[in-house]
Order: structure tokens, then sequence, then C-alpha cells
């Protein structure tokens, strides 16, 4: 798994970009309208109000351009990726500063093990503490079923890119920003609750409760998962499970492929499966992990509050937004 982490999902992660952009390409001088209007809209004028007879208008414009504001203009999806990136490295940069400051705190990882307690205790009220029978299970009846979980478990990032791409590719404009918007607001809300409430994962539980760390043995881990700017306490919410049922919903509701609304909804399933199995989660984990996703959507325009900083930074580096 450690090749997995290190070299494949790396790869893949440029692979897919690099098509996502070559494949969202605009033609040399083209500007493309937008589809409706947008919070978000271009810095520049939109072509539909100005006039045929301003052709030479147009390309005074597009001469005067700065050239990195041509080359975005030719390929606006290396926006979509500078956006994905930086949310993506922000989440992981203050987790791995959270990781570095809570180092050797006894005390806040024996607070992380009694949340989890209270976790257990409170699922067993609810009888919906079915963590470790689920993994004791596969472990019985299908232990070559764990290797199969751990790719879909560490797979995530992939799908959510690939996901990012096909939204942006053939969902309407002010759809693919809602959901982009989304993806942002979700990782501040995440990271608020795992830094005011650590909770530890059932993997890392006292060998009394059973259960069996899969993921991160000296066999399956990597680079990634054994390093000291590894969060480990932060079960609670899980975005794996939330990102997973976002997916499908995107895809359920503003898909325009049947197929994959047909099959939208078996990537949840799959996940919540493989969190349960292999121990990194909770089932009320999944449970706040969907319920943030979906608060996050319904007011995923609070993301807007930055567009001033967006304009700022733009300016300074002499960009158009396409």
């Amino acid at each position: 798994m450690g090749v997995f982490k290190n070299i494949i999902e790396p790869g893949a992660l440029v692979t897919i970009f690099t098509i996502g952009t070559l494949v969202n390409r605009c033609r040399p001088h083209a500007i493309r309208p937008p589809e409706s209007p947008s919070v978000e809209s271009p810095l520049l004028p939109d072509p539909g109000n100005i006039k045929p007879a301003a052709g030479d208008h147009l390309r005074s414009i597009e001469n005067s351009r700065t050239i990195q504001s041509r080359i975005l203009a030719r390929f606006p999806f290396l926006m979509e990726i500078w956006y994905w990136l930086l949310t993506y490295w922000i989440y992981q940069g203050l987790r791995a500063i959270s990781a570095r400051a809570i180092s050797g705190n006894e005390a806040i990882f024996n607070k992380a093990e009694q949340h989890a307690r209270q976790i257990l205790m409170l699922e067993h009220t609810l009888h919906i503490d079915i963590e470790l029978r689920v993994q004791k299970f596969v472990l019985a009846k299908a232990p070559w079923l764990m290797g199969f979980l751990a790719r879909v478990y560490y797979s995530h990032i992939i799908v959510g890119v690939l996901f990012f791409v096909y939204c942006y590719t053939f969902m309407k404009r002010d759809k693919f920003q809602s959901i982009r918007r989304t993806l942002a607001l979700e990782n501040i809300i995440a990271f608020g609750i795992i830094t005011l409430w650590r909770c530890m994962p059932p993997r890392l539980l006292p060998a009394e409760f059973g259960f069996i760390d899969i993921l991160h043995s000296n066999k399956g881990g990597s680079a990634w998962t054994h390093n000291k700017f590894q969060l480990t306490i932060a079960a609670m919410p899980s975005l794996h499970f939330g990102n997973s049922m976002f997916i499908a919903m995107c895809l359920f509701k503003f898909s325009p492929h049947w197929y994959l609304r047909l099959i939208a909804p078996v990537w949840p399933v799959l996940m919540a499966v493989t969190i349960v199995s292999t121990a990194n989660h909770f089932i009320l984990d999944a449970v706040v992990g969907a319920c943030v996703v979906l608060f996050a959507y319904r007011f995923n325009h609070l993301m807007l509050v930055l567009l001033p900083a967006e304009r700022l930074l733009l300016r300074l580096l002499r960009l158009e937004k396409p």
C-alpha cells in the first residue's frame, strides 16, 4: 500500500488534472460566455454584452493581457486546479501543524480516548455499535476483502479529483461553483471539530476493545501514514464517508449520464463498509461527516466572503479569471 500512496496516487492525480486541463481548453482568443449569472463572474467583460462591431475591441483586450492571463484563458481549468490544491494543502497543512503541536501531550491523547469511549457508549445505547462485529466478520469470513477495502480507503482522493474534473466538464457553472465551495467549507468545519473535540479512532483504542489496525501496520503503511505530521486522533467527523456521500448525491442529482446516476450510491456504501471494517471510524463519525457535508452544501455561499481577497491576489499576480 506504500507504493500506492507514494507513487501511484500522486501520478494518478497529475494525470487526471492534466487530462482535465486539456479536455477543457479553449480555442485561441476565444472567450466563453457564462451559462448563467454568477457571483464569481469573470473579471473580463461578458462578450454577450459587446456588439459584433466591437471585435477589434475584444482583440485589443486579448492583446493587452499578461502572458499568465493568456495561458489561463487558454486553459481555464488551471484556475480550478489552483482552488483544489489550495483547499487540500491548507487543510493538510493545518492537520500537520496540529499533529506536531499535540505530539507527546498525554492529556490530549487521554481525552481523545475518553471521547472514543463516550461514542461507543452512545452507540451501544442506540444499538448501533457494530464496528467490532463487522471487522471480526470480515476477518473471519473474507480476510481477502481487507486488501480491496484498503484500496477503497486510500483511493478517496483520486475518486474525489475525478469527481471534481467531471463536475467542471459536464455540469452547469453554478452547480460546479457550489460544489467547489462546499468542498472548501466542509474542510474548515471538519478541522474545527477535530481540533475542538479530538477523538481517537477505534484502531488506536486499548487492546481490550478488540480492534485491529488494518491499514497502518508496518506491512500496510507508508510514508503518508507513518510520519510525525500524521494527525491520528481525528476520527470525528469522517470526511471519507461524508465526501463519498456528497459525490453520490451530486452525481445522482446533477449528472447528465444515467449510468453514473445508477451506480453513484455504490461508492458511499463501499466507503461505509471500509471505514468500519478497517477500524478507522465509528458509525457516528460517518453520521457527523455526512451532516458536515450537507451543512457545507446548504451554506456554501459563506465562502463568498473570500472573493475580495481573491480579487486582490489576482490583481497582485496580474491575472484575469477566464
